[in-house]
């Protein structure tokens, strides 16, 4: 077994120019794709000195092909996405394209399909053993369907590597875990009624919060009945709810389900400080999830593939996906921040809070909290109830 750890470049992404022409064409930035988004996840890693250790081998993201995207994306709707992607127009609504979160832009179509190359990749490498596990920052387009792009998601790049992995592994058992702060929902439609691969979401639920799906009661039909599991949780949960509901749902579930290889969509946007949601995540609970998910599959086939999935406020979001990445590798980080780095941040206009690799541990007022314990009990009680009798639990 190899013992490396492959880090997805996001050389390839920075080195196109389409982003910078999308930010000219709206009065507002788009909150994923952006430069300094992409600019300041690649470059923490590297100004730390990670890209250099012996226990991680950077790869480069290919595009991926067009067999490789049919096998889940309609034709007519790659098609579509390739001719904006070179300048020309199409009829774009019943795809849902050319909206303030999915626009079109010179390029969409390889920004979209370079990610999708870069985790089929990073999935076929863990599971023939070339690595131990596998992270690409840019991953995790949980949102597109099959001909619908949505949640500044083009292509379902988890959709696509599972089913490629499925397709060399007949019979094998994918876990697909979703820590983002938005549920699943596109990886779930997928595979809704497939047994082989169980999904579980772990995401904010209130009222109108995207994508408004991900309730306990979808639990998956036909065969697949009892293997989509969906775990709401209410704006204002914080570290020990959150931990709470890993440790009584998540671990007991993935034990007795013993897959074969596992698939984590982390999602930095559960984090406090995160624009867009309304979880009270800090890095505490980030840490500790790479070192129990890294755990977990060590008790188990040992195959891991990690995807950064969402996040909105650049510095937040490039600190967790580095320290998944130092967890995964079980290389250390540098003492502080690079300073380099801390200039780039600067230069793009971009807050930085906090200096360090840590933030201040936070527990939600205490008015909040009777509500919001009888929510998460609530959601606890009720997939023990749903779920845990499909895998001989009480």
């Amino acid at each position: 077994m190899a013992e490396l750890t492959a880090l997805y470049s996001l050389e390839s992404l920075l080195a196109l120019d389409g982003i910078d022409e999308l930010e000219r064409m709206k009065a507002e930035v788009n909150p994923f794709w952006n430069r300094p988004r992409f600019d300041i996840a690649w470059s923490l890693p590297v100004m730390s000195g990670l890209t250099e250790e012996r226990k991680i081998s950077v790869q480069q993201m290919r595009e991926a092909s067009r067999d490789e995207l049919l096998l889940f994306h309609d034709p007519s709707y790659i098609e579509t996405l390739e001719l904006f992607g070179n300048t020309g127009s199409a009829f774009s609504s019943r795809f849902g394209l050319d909206t303030p979160e999915c626009p079109v832009f010179q390029d969409v179509h390889k920004y979209a399909s370079l990610p999708v190359g870069g985790v089929i990749d990073a999935t076929i490498g863990v599971a023939e053993g070339k690595f131990k596990s596998a992270i690409s920052f840019a991953g995790g387009f949980h949102h597109a369907m099959e001909s619908q792009a949505a949640g500044f998601c083009y292509l379902n790049d988890t959709v696509i590597a599972i089913k490629k992995y499925k397709q060399l592994n007949p019979g094998k058992k994918v876990l697909y875990l979703d820590t983002d702060v938005h549920h699943g929902d596109g990886t779930q439609a997928a595979f809704y009624g497939n047994p082989d691969v169980l999904t579980i979401s772990l995401h904010e639920f209130s009222m109108g919060f995207f994508p408004r799906t991900g309730g306990v009661e979808e639990i998956g039909n036909g065969e697949g009945k009892g293997y989509s599991v969906n775990l709401p949780l209410p704006p204002l949960t914080d570290d020990v709810e959150y931990w709470r509901v890993f440790e009584d749902v998540v671990i007991p579930i993935w034990q007795a389900y013993k897959p074969d290889l596992v698939f984590w969509d982390v999602g930095a946007d559960a984090h406090i400080g995160d624009p867009l949601a309304d979880l009270m995540l800090t890095y505490d609970t980030y840490h500790r999830l790479s070192m129990t998910v890294r755990q977990l599959v060590h008790l188990g086939r040992r195959q891991l593939v990690v995807v950064g999935g969402g996040g909105y406020e650049p510095v937040t979001a490039a600190k967790i996906w580095t320290i998944v990445l130092a967890d995964l590798a079980d290389v250390a980080l540098p003492p502080a921040l690079p300073i380099e780095w801390v200039q780039l941040v600067q230069k793009y206009g971009c807050t930085m809070r906090r200096s360090g690799w840590t933030d201040r541990p936070r527990r939600m007022e205490d008015e909040h909290y009777p509500k919001i314990s009888r929510a998460v009990d609530d959601a606890i009680k009720k997939v023990k109830e749903l779920i845990f009798p499909t895998f001989g639990l009480e």
